[in-house]
């Protein structure tokens, strides 16, 4: 059921911005002089001269963030809103498994994804996927963090580094593998997650995330 009350303007909302514009006449013609100059105080118009136009000006948007911010609010800058937060999962929600059912002789851990990539951690917990990698140039089928990288990359220079090593099984959703100090997690999506202290790489249907 919708709430007509959050729909209708209520009559204070929209007496508060002719408030202001009541206020808004009343100030300058105190400050400038005009119809209401004979009502004006005293000690209203050197405050004006001190200040200049400029200065007045400041003051009566004060008075206009000050009655109007419950109405201006609700027209936040949208980008602020929108900006993306960090795309990566928290491992502490996940399950962790034993990683031997996916370990392959003198090869690492290997598993493979719903996307149907193939992916592994191997030699002193270096990580990588190979197959269609989404935001990958064309032509480059490798993802990963090789021992010594500076940072996760996909690149021809994966290619010719990545493992022969092929995987059979699956991580479930909301559990990780961890082999060599870097960890391998599926989320409750499919994706698929990497991490080895900084060292980051998360694979979704339509995008990819490096590093962090």
């Amino acid at each position: 059921m919708v709430d007509v009350t959050d729909a209708v303007p209520t009559h204070a909302a929209v007496d508060r911005p002719l408030r202001f514009v009541t206020v808004t006449i009343r100030v300058a013609r105190h400050l400038f002089g005009g119809v209401a100059d004979s009502a004006c105080p005293r000690r209203v118009k050197p405050v004006a001269a001190r200040l200049g136009v400029r200065g007045v000006l400041a003051l009566i948007a004060v008075a206009a963030t000050a009655m109007t911010g419950p109405v201006m609010a609700a027209h936040a800058d949208p980008a602020a809103a929108d900006a993306p937060s960090d795309p990566y999962p928290e491992l502490r929600y996940f399950t962790e498994i034993d990683s031997a059912p996916y370990f392959l002789e003198n090869s690492g851990v290997w598993f493979v994804t719903a996307q149907g990539l193939n992916c592994g951690i191997w030699w002193r917990g270096s990580f990588g996927c190979t197959g269609d990698i989404p935001g990958a140039p064309a032509g480059v089928h490798q993802i990963g963090w090789i021992t010594g990288d500076a940072r996760v990359h996909y690149d021809w220079t994966m290619a010719i580094r990545f493992p022969l090593s092929q995987g059979s099984m699956t991580i479930p959703p909301l559990n990780y593998i961890t082999f060599e100090g870097t960890t391998c997690a599926t989320t409750f999506d499919g994706s698929t997650y990497c991490e080895r202290g900084p060292f980051r790489m998360f694979i979704t249907p339509t995008h990819t995330w490096l590093n962090g």
